[in-house]
């Protein structure tokens, strides 16, 4: 257990120079296309129904807001730490009716709205963001999210996991590694922002850790939805069925 304060202002100064993370999904270094596409298809497979969404470290929302249209979104949320990114959000979003978006911490807004309605969305979707959690927060962020899903609802997270047997220090050495042997469209200046902000903000998991916490607090197995092959970045789909959330709202 982490006894330090996460740097939540070091992530928000870097998400702030929004240029250098734009480079990072237009050369999909990241597998963000791969990874949209995933989420897609997921989307309209489950929600043939009108559905709210909250879209937790949502950025400039310029992929999910791709990856939305055509679908049965009745309403999106999106909370950012980033003023500079959500005014591009504003933009993004423009086609769709109810979106509200929120310039805050994202586990400070999930406390927040559990208090006042939980239960309230039908998907919640988080890319590269939980990573920035510390251990302890990420316990709190699936309890909360399962508390603000309602029943039939579905959790997607998207983000960066430590390798089998690799520590934090292994997985920052191994990920720069890859970064500066194949990121090549970025100049030296914006892969050293990078790797600063990894150094500080960054506490990734492995995917055991992440999918015994989630079932912990009631979500099924994660459901695989894209994984790179020997590589860091995966996508999966947490549900919550019927039975168990009402199991969980009786207190059993």
């Amino acid at each position: 257990m982490a006894s330090f304060p996460r740097p939540t202002e070091q992530t928000k100064q870097f998400f702030q120079q929004w240029q250098t993370y734009q480079q990072l999904v237009d050369h999909n270094y990241m597998a963000h296309r791969q990874i949209h596409q995933a989420v897609g298809a997921l989307i309209q497979q489950q929600f043939d129904r009108p559905f709210d969404l909250l879209d937790l470290g949502c950025g400039d929302a310029q992929a999910i807001a791709k990856t939305l249209t055509g679908n049965k979104i009745n309403s999106y949320t999106g909370v950012d730490l980033s003023p500079n990114a959500l005014a591009l959000a504003q933009e993004n979003l423009a086609p769709f009716e109810r979106v509200e978006l929120r310039e805050t911490d994202f586990l400070t807004y999930l406390g927040e709205a559990n208090q006042i309605a939980p239960a309230s969305f039908d998907l919640i979707h988080v890319g590269f963001s939980l990573h920035h959690l510390l251990p302890e927060e990420k316990e709190q962020f699936f309890a909360h999210c399962f508390s603000l899903l309602r029943s039939g609802g579905c959790l997607i997270i998207y983000d960066v996991f430590r390798q089998p047997q690799q520590n934090r220090q292994q997985y920052i050495e191994a990920y720069l590694a890859k970064a500066e042997s194949q990121w090549n469209a970025l100049t030296p200046d914006q892969l050293q922002a990078i790797a600063a902000h990894i150094k500080e903000c960054d506490f990734p998991e492995l995917v055991a850790t992440i999918a015994e916490i989630s079932q912990k607090v009631g979500f099924t197995p994660p459901q695989v939805l894209f994984t790179e092959p020997r590589g860091f970045h995966h996508c999966f789909a947490f549900t919550i069925g019927q039975s168990g959330k009402a199991l969980a709202q009786d207190g059993v």
